[in-house]
């Protein structure tokens, strides 16, 4: 009879462990969804303290807490978070592979996910793993005011910019000056966005 006992009292106290390990517990709510959830606002006084702050924190939009990042712009040291001064001398790069197969394909509207992926990215490398067909360009979208992009043509085919070229919608043509832009294999085209006339405006070409 002893022996049943304490074999039912340590049952018992492995189930308990285990609930408590895996319980979830709620201020505010009778349905915790997470560790801790606390439904309603909270307050958290008393914090000058010595403790080194290595990371931020913030929500989602289901309230649950995670780690923000410090971007490269901004440096959290001794506590204090600063915005770095903008280095122009540092330019993003990011390669974009040439998807056409035959000679003088057109890239009508080009989405370089300049506004996503390439966010941030000045120039962009043309690359192409297949045939170095020459290929031409009508038009870029994405284009914000300012927007600086350098197109630089790593391929050892040809590539020409068509000035204000009809086959692109207007917002995402590419004036040239007056003149078509092309390089003779490896070369840069660099350009601006023009967001008063919403096009792009080539600055200078390196063939």
């Amino acid at each position: 009879m002893k022996k049943n006992y304490v074999t039912q009292t340590v049952c018992v106290a492995i189930l308990l462990f285990v609930q408590i390990g895996y319980s979830q517990v709620g201020i505010g709510t009778t349905n915790p969804l997470s560790t801790l959830h606390v439904q309603g606002t909270m307050r958290i006084t008393d914090t000058n303290n010595t403790t080194t702050t290595t990371k931020l924190t913030g929500t989602c939009a289901s309230g649950i807490v995670a780690d923000v990042a410090v971007g490269q712009n901004l440096s959290l040291v001794g506590n204090v978070l600063n915005a770095k001064e903008a280095d122009n001398s540092i330019f993003k790069v990011a390669s974009v592979p040439l998807t056409h197969t035959s000679s003088n394909s057109v890239y009508n509207n080009w989405d370089l996910q300049l506004n996503s992926v390439n966010a941030g990215v000045v120039i962009i490398r043309l690359t192409n793993p297949g045939p170095t067909n020459n290929f031409e360009i009508s038009g870029i979208s994405g284009g914000t005011n300012g927007r600086h992009i350098i197109l630089y043509n790593a391929s050892t085919a040809n590539m020409r910019i068509n000035g204000l070229a009809p086959s692109s919608a207007a917002a995402n043509q590419i004036d040239t000056t007056g003149t078509t832009t092309t390089t003779s294999g490896v070369g840069l085209v660099d350009m601006v966005y023009d967001g008063a006339a919403s096009k792009w405006i080539v600055v200078s070409i390196r063939d």
